[in-house]
């Protein structure tokens, strides 16, 4: 199979799916159901993913995998896709894991998928979802300067001018929705302190702040 061809397998969609599923295997907590509906839901959540690739278009790719196993082409998949898929797939039969895969992707592009409150928000989702929050633990940890408040002024400024439009707005945004996604302290800290272990709403508020005053004073947006 043609290299361009093989990253159908190997990378993308498939690739995470099978990343999620090996995951499920070798722990105790995890729910295959559950991984792929924080999958979907991920997708669903980023409306460029989401119109890249439907999840529609996401089962679809899974059937084409098992049409593939199935077919002629099965003897040119890439080198160590089947032994990989053998291992997502556990106890059962890749047939089976890959239609009940494809199976939950078209049932929950029909249904709302679950929200924060009734599935948790899982570590790999928080990567996703708050990215630049997770790339400004410097500014928020460093000992370089005297106050928090310095700390925060320091890393916006770190982002100007070239970045502001796209770092440090995303950074607020994503600050924003951390905040509105999860109100009550604990949750907040129980759902986000595994990737982002100095967070807490206090801190976020003010990152919040020190971004709009320097999004106010250095580029003229209105705070009003």
């Amino acid at each position: 199979m043609t290299t361009y061809i093989g990253a159908v397998f190997n990378n993308g969609f498939v690739s995470r799916l099978l990343d999620l599923s090996l995951r499920v295997n070798t722990s105790e907590n995890e729910d295959f159901e559950h991984e792929i509906a924080r999958l979907c839901r991920s997708m669903q959540r980023a409306q460029g993913a989401s119109w890249a690739l439907p999840l529609a278009t996401a089962a679809a790719t899974v059937d084409l995998v098992a049409e593939v196993l199935a077919s002629s082409l099965r003897t040119r998949l890439p080198a160590g896709f089947e032994e990989r898929l053998s291992l997502a797939a556990g106890s059962r039969p890749v047939e089976e894991y890959l239609s009940d895969a494809a199976s939950a992707i078209r049932k929950l592009d029909s249904e709302v998928v679950p929200g924060y409150g009734e599935l948790p928000m899982a570590p790999w989702e928080v990567s996703l979802a708050f990215p630049e929050v997770i790339d400004f633990k410097y500014w928020v940890e460093t000992d370089e300067f005297e106050t928090l408040d310095e700390c925060l002024w320091a890393g916006f400024d770190s982002m100007h001018p070239g970045e502001c439009a796209s770092r440090a707005t995303a950074l607020i945004a994503q600050t924003q929705e951390a905040l509105l996604l999860f109100p009550d302290p604990d949750v907040l800290r129980s759902t986000l302190s595994q990737s982002i272990p100095w967070v807490s709403r206090n801190v976020l508020r003010e990152i919040v702040r020190k971004g709009n005053e320097h999004l106010a004073e250095l580029h003229g947006v209105s705070r009003r």
